[in-house]
């Protein structure tokens, strides 16, 4: 998998859970806004990537004069195909009457 990616991100929330973004970023890869001096831009933008491609989703956390979200990865739905399956169901539909 590539360093700095928006599957990093995605990798990092599948395996330990919701988090907050700075959480995402020490996790993944390293970095701390709070104690860096260094640009948060390139991690927030590459959450924002992975929001619009909808591999991540967020949530907002109910705390009272604080807006805190919390991201998680989103559920890939993946299709069971195969032969078998496509000539079962093709027979399926071949008997009906």
């Amino acid at each position: 998998m590539k360093n700095n990616s928006v599957n990093t991100m995605v990798q990092v929330l599948k395996e330990v859970g919701p988090m907050t973004e700075n959480e995402i970023t020490k996790t993944a890869f390293g970095y701390d806004r709070n104690t860096s001096f260094s640009s948060n831009k390139k991690y927030a933008d590459m959450l924002r990537r992975g929001l619009a491609k909808g591999i991540i989703g967020r949530v907002e956390a109910d705390i009272p004069g604080r807006a805190q979200y919390y991201y998680y990865a989103k559920r890939q739905d993946v299709v069971e195909c195969s032969l078998d399956l496509d000539m079962e169901w093709a027979n399926e539909s071949e008997n009906i009457q």
